[in-house]
């Protein structure tokens, strides 16, 4: 039987698009890549729920080529053995409208329910509103979150960490880390602190005297040391993600609070390389 591949092209729809480098498809892989081996793994097992907490419209456009394909939540409903339940959310209401409609019209059979609000304020009204089944059972979940920016807050973290999750999240170290270091380090700037869930994190960096150069690394070390205190495990390798004149924007992280969910985000990574499947 052929290998899953997430990278799917798709007909333009006329509905919502997001325009996205050549180098997003490294990130779809990853996600789709390792949905299948989780569901796979897991069927008859437990419920499984994908959570998506910046899911955007459902299809982006390749810049490069003009070419459109699925995005991640589209890409976790084309499984082979897809998750007992879907639960996406987006805070532009257009996108999660037109993410909506596609899901309707390309997978009628899906169990799914989308939002659209903030991602930092909404997940216990996401866990209250799941069906009666997956409140009283004990579901597994899978969370993919990819904010455009730091915009993560840890109290989000926390919320998750309550439920059976695992995280795989996007981290704009880069991209807006370095990019806003001056303005994030300012005291009246809570960016950061929200990020890391308290003020801690300025005295740690004042008595390292942290470089420009350094700083991606301690935001990193800085979140895995937090998430860590909840009962996450973190993958001991990141995947970096470059754009296309190879300069680091992201890094995606996987932590889990079983050796088995890293052993899944471990074989999908050491399978992956750089080369795109569509294209």
């Amino acid at each position: 039987m052929a290998k899953f591949n997430p990278i799917q092209s798709i007909d333009d729809d006329g509905l919502e698009l997001m325009s996205v480098g050549n180098w997003a498809q490294l990130k779809y892989k990853l996600v789709g890549k390792y949905c299948d081996i989780f569901t796979t793994g897991m069927k008859g097992k437990w419920d499984l729920v994908y959570l998506d907490l910046f899911s955007g419209p459902g299809i982006v456009k390749i810049k490069e080529t003009n070419t459109c394909i699925k995005n991640s939540a589209l890409i976790a409903m084309s499984l082979k053995n897809p998750f007992n339940h879907y639960v996406l959310n987006d805070y532009s209401r257009i996108s999660s409208e037109s993410l909506e409609t596609r899901v309707k019209s390309l997978h009628p059979e899906i169990s799914c329910q989308v939002y659209s609000e903030d991602a930092n304020l909404i997940v216990d009204k996401l866990f209250n509103g799941l069906p009666t089944y997956l409140k009283v059972g004990k579901p597994l979940f899978f969370a993919f979150i990819d904010p455009y920016s730091l915009n993560l807050h840890f109290e989000t973290i926390k919320k998750l960490s309550e439920k059976q999750v695992d995280i795989l999240v996007l981290h704009a170290l880069q991209m807006d880390g370095i990019r806003n270091m001056g303005h994030y380090l300012k005291d009246n700037n809570l960016r950061l602190d929200k990020f890391f869930g308290d003020a801690g994190w300025r005295v740690k960096l004042k008595e390292s005297s942290i470089s420009k150069n350094q700083f991606i690394k301690f935001l990193s070390d800085e979140f895995d040391d937090r998430i860590k205190k909840l009962g996450y495990k973190a993958a001991l390798i990141k995947e970096r993600i470059s754009n296309n004149q190879g300069s680091g924007i992201y890094y995606l992280s996987f932590y889990s609070k079983h050796e088995r969910g890293l052993e899944f985000f471990e074989k999908i990574r050491k399978g992956n390389n750089s080369q795109f499947e569509l294209f």
